[in-house]
């Protein structure tokens, strides 16, 4: 599975929010992107990126490497994304997806729920008792749901399935690297040899 700008942006946003997107745009297909040059093109205060760029590597998404400028004679960051670190974050976040999604169909068939014609509010048989039957928002009549907005959830968990299926099968054909062996040093061992001395007559 190859890391696109599309899960790069969708990992950022998850942890940054909207105002990530930006962010995640400059640093795409690039390495060591300095950071005032980021902010430049973000239009975002320097403060602002930095902060941003911290949380990124508190959550292992980005690297960087710092040179201290001549001239100024401060330190200069350069930043790079992870690819291995954001490929496990979106791999992660589509198994709780799919959970999620398991989750909502499973108690979807399972119960039965209530709306309101407007869309309101949805309510379990037990809340739509306590209220009567009427919306607690408008006022209106609820009726039974019938799984609607379920229809959509067996092609959601198929397509996430294959993606999380792909994704194994191509880190099975990674491959593996050796491990450099060192080779084990002989330890000598020191005997003391403890002397008796003889006693004085």
């Amino acid at each position: 599975m190859r890391l696109n700008q599309k899960k790069i942006e969708e990992v950022v946003i998850s942890v940054l929010g909207e105002p990530g997107l930006a962010l995640a745009k400059e640093l795409y297909g690039k390495e060591n992107v300095n950071e005032f040059d980021l902010a430049h093109r973000t239009k975002k205060d320097i403060k602002v990126i930095r902060k941003m760029l911290y949380f990124l590597y508190n959550h292992h998404l980005v690297g960087f490497t710092r040179k201290k400028d001549k001239q100024k004679g401060w330190y200069i960051y350069y930043w790079t994304i992870q690819p291995d670190s954001i490929m496990f974050h979106y791999l992660k976040r589509r198994r709780e997806m799919l959970a999620e999604l398991k989750s909502k169909l499973e108690s979807g068939q399972k119960e039965l729920f209530y709306i309101c014609s407007k869309n309101c509010i949805k309510l379990n048989f037990d809340q739509a008792l306590d209220f009567e039957f009427h919306c607690p928002e408008c006022g209106e009549l609820i009726m039974p749901d019938e799984g609607k907005g379920l229809e959509s959830i067996p092609r959601r968990i198929k397509e996430i399935e294959e993606e999380l299926a792909s994704a194994e099968i191509e880190e099975k054909r990674k491959p593996v690297k050796a491990k450099k062996i060192a080779p084990k040093k002989k330890v000598v061992k020191k005997i003391k040899v403890k002397l008796k001395r003889k006693k004085k007559r």
